[in-house]
């Protein structure tokens, strides 16, 4: 279960880990990696990741650590303990006047493949540094919205941060913005069809009221975390006629 926070207000950068693992988890991580290279077909690429350390008075503290470590992490949960990765994601409810759109995670993706998403969605990286020190997730936001549905920055008319979540099973924060685009759903779809690679086997515009069916807990392939947030903020059980 999702546990919502306050909205916050900054997102302070500690300075890089420099110090070295033990070795024996230094190798660990190396032989994780390298089969999940192996598995995926090299798609897999290892860059930087915000992990959150504190959260208080609305402030998020973190620092960036190797993507391959948290990969070792979701292989192996039990090196939370030693690793502490706790990745700092923003998502997107992406929406038009029809509905809501969804992602089907490809097989070949590191988390949680086969799942329909909410998207745009991914961890945040060293981009969303700004001068000051601070991060600015919502750069990472529209970063993913064109990488992983081919909509630029422009082709939303209104943006709004909605929700603030931790997720202590998976050991995830995650902030959430709602993304209006006065596209139709033909153009959103081909936006992403013509993209010549996205971790997102398709995306599909969910109607309004095809959302409680399609979110039901028996209907297989949607993300829990998803429902749950969509339920918190109120686009379920027939609420969502309101939400257009």
């Amino acid at each position: 279960m999702l546990s919502f926070l306050p909205l916050p207000h900054h997102f302070i950068v500690l300075p890089d880990d420099t110090r070295e693992p033990a070795l024996s988890l230094q190798r660990e991580i190396e032989t994780i990696w390298l089969a999940e290279i192996s598995r995926t077909g090299s798609k897999v690429f290892n860059g930087s990741l915000f992990s959150v350390e504190q959260v208080s008075d609305q402030t998020v503290t973190g620092r960036f650590v190797e993507y391959r470590s948290y990969v070792a992490q979701i292989r192996r949960p039990e090196l939370f303990s030693e690793l502490r990765i706790q990745p700092l994601a923003v998502t997107g409810l992406l929406r038009n006047t029809d509905g809501i759109f969804f992602g089907y995670r490809s097989p070949g993706v590191a988390q949680q493949p086969n799942f329909w998403e909410l998207i745009p969605a991914g961890g945040i990286d060293r981009k969303c540094l700004a001068e000051n020190g601070e991060i600015v997730p919502i750069r990472q936001l529209l970063a993913e919205l064109e990488e992983e549905v081919g909509l630029a920055p422009a082709d939303v008319s209104a943006s709004r941060l909605v929700s603030f979540c931790e997720d202590p099973e998976h050991h995830m924060f995650d902030l959430v913005w709602e993304l209006q685009t006065t596209l139709d759903t033909t153009k959103v779809l081909s936006s992403h069809a013509a993209l010549p690679a996205t971790e997102h086997a398709k995306i599909i515009c969910v109607p309004w009221r095809d959302l409680d069916r399609f979110l039901a807990k028996d209907s297989p392939g949607v993300l829990p975390s998803n429902r749950d947030l969509l339920a918190h903020l109120g686009l379920m059980t027939g609420e969502n006629t309101n939400q257009r």
